[in-house]
């Protein structure tokens, strides 16, 4: 195999590009061009019933081993078992949930062809009032926390010499913006990095656990007020110079913020100079057009050779990482199913008033349970409703008439009208309790994962009125914060399969054995300490 020293320019350029555009016939073979002349550094590959095949294609051309990875967050997405958030997986308490989560990542996706994933994440959390959009992502607010839960997973995945990615590096998660939409800046300083958030990074590394990490988008204004981490120097140095040589990916260069401001074209030539390792490059921009851009900046002596070649070195050191037969990989349990299902079971936290019990008195009463289902879907109170998404209106549906036989369910959408206030509050007049089914969960570009302000005003009438007996929530827990105070909720963070369970135990079928992976407890409208 060649040294990046022997390698052209076009080919090194391959070599630190991560190709993620497949869906044309034109982008499928300039990736295997690329690949038969070792110009190739990752591939992306959509994780759907065509993605081995596509995997089988690449690397049949390819003379050397690929990385070919993806984001797993949450475990492998074709495999039939429970997906199971980092907060969930804390939240649940228990080590043997964990590994047996990593271990069934790793080796599902290892049989399809997969080298290893972006994740999981090391964030810590920020509690003090910022940077709470990103719970269900997160293991934790402190380097203790985090630790617990990721080192496993690392450990696991190393098992299998599947390669994690710490993210989003540094961390300083003081933000509340969504960086896929607003340029985010933190006003964390160097030494708090270091003190906090880069501890998990440091422990990983120490342990030999962090083949790579992916630097975000974040600025960080104490530190380099020019540039945001994915394109600064000073930020990507802080790690470098304690020793950390594995590889670096940038986030995705497809989020606006950073578009807006550089420029497509200047972005790749900054990123690769401050001491990136792959490039995850914008992915509406057809991959030749990509390679042509950050080949004309090298051209025009933006791009060093020198930064190439130790790019280069290190993209080829994380191939053979990969390439490696595993030793002694964690086997996952032959039950994993269940094993995940108990999971999701254990991980429902109840989060209650002193005194009170998770489950309500007397199911068999009649009562009014709203729920709260994303705009654009319907659902009828017999839960005939097909959804693809997690949370899932049949399941609530039956899930609430199975242990509630005398209630009833109404549904209301997020962005509810007038009149379906109305309706749902002149319903409730004829209940003497009532249970919101609350829902809000983050994805890219929605800027946030709170409520709307129209469901937050029909609960807090309803609240006001002294009827609301529990809350069921799924989602980011820190949307309660803008709800008057209710004296049960129990919290699902983003595992439907805990949907089932959490209906149970408001039932008094099974107690709430959730640890809420924070320091801090929900109250009214703010947050208090324990």
């Amino acid at each position: 195999m060649l040294k990046p020293e022997q390698m052209s320019p076009e080919e090194k350029i391959g070599r630190i590009l991560c190709f993620r555009r497949f869906e044309e016939e034109d982008d499928i073979r300039f990736t295997l061009d690329m690949i038969k002349r070792g110009a190739c550094g990752a591939l992306q590959i959509p994780i759907n019933d065509k993605a081995e095949k596509l995997i089988k294609r690449f690397r049949a051309a390819a003379d050397y081993p690929l990385l070919v990875v993806n984001d797993m967050e949450m475990g492998f997405p074709l495999s039939n078992i429970p997906r199971a958030p980092l907060a969930t997986l804390a939240a649940a308490n228990n080590p043997e949930y964990i590994r047996a989560f990593a271990a069934h990542t790793a080796s599902e996706a290892k049989k399809h062809g997969y080298s290893g994933c972006w994740g999981p994440v090391v964030d810590i959390l920020h509690t003090d009032g910022l940077g709470k959009c990103s719970l269900g992502r997160v293991a934790g607010d402190n380097p203790e926390r985090v630790l617990k839960v990721t080192e496993e997973i690392y450990k696991t995945y190393a098992s299998y010499n599947f390669h994690s990615t710490g993210k989003h590096y540094p961390g300083g998660k003081d933000v509340h913006l969504d960086t896929h939409m607003f340029g985010a800046v933190s006003g964390v300083t160097e030494e708090e990095l270091l003190s906090f958030d880069l501890v998990p990074y440091l422990e990983l590394m120490k342990k030999e656990l962090l083949p790579a990490i992916m630097v975000g988008h974040t600025t960080y204004k104490n530190i380099d007020p020019e540039y945001p981490a994915s394109l600064s120097k000073k930020v990507i140095d802080i790690i470098r110079k304690r020793g950390f040589d594995g590889v670096i990916y940038t986030d995705s260069f497809a989020m606006m913020a950073i578009l807006q401001k550089y420029g497509e074209k200047k972005a790749y030539s900054l990123a690769i100079m401050a001491g990136n390792d792959i490039i995850l490059p914008n992915y509406r921009t057809p991959t030749k057009e990509v390679f042509e851009m950050v080949l004309d900046e090298y051209k025009a002596g933006f791009i060093t050779e020198e930064r190439l070649n130790e790019a280069v070195r290190r993209v080829m050191a994380l191939e053979e990482y990969c390439a490696r037969t595993p030793e002694a990989p964690v086997a996952p349990p032959t039950d994993i199913v269940e094993v995940m299902n108990n999971c999701a079971r254990d991980s429902v936290t109840a989060m209650c008033d002193d005194g009170v019990p998770a489950a309500i008195a007397n199911p068999d009463k009649k009562r009014l349970f709203v729920a709260i289902i994303p705009q654009g879907q319907t659902a009828e109170v017999s839960g005939e409703v097909e959804m693809k998404i997690v949370y899932n209106p049949t399941v609530i549906a039956n899930s609430i008439k199975r242990n509630f036989p005398n209630s009833d369910v109404e549904f209301i959408h997020e962005f509810p009208s007038p009149t379906d206030n109305e309706h749902v509050l002149a319903m409730a007049s004829s209940y003497d309790e009532v249970v919101f089914v609350t829902y809000c969960s983050f994805a890219a570009y929605m800027g946030s994962n709170g409520f709307t302000r129209r469901i937050e005003s029909v609960i807090n009438s309803l609240v006001m009125s002294g009827k609301v007996e529990a809350i069921v929530h799924f989602g980011n827990p820190f949307a309660l914060e803008e709800l008057l105070h209710v004296k049960r909720t129990l919290l699902l963070y983003n595992a439907s399969a805990a949907i089932p369970y959490a209906f149970e135990i408001l039932a008094g079928k099974y107690p709430a054995k959730g640890v809420y992976p924070l320091e801090l407890e929900l109250r009214s409208n703010c947050l208090y300490k324990i």
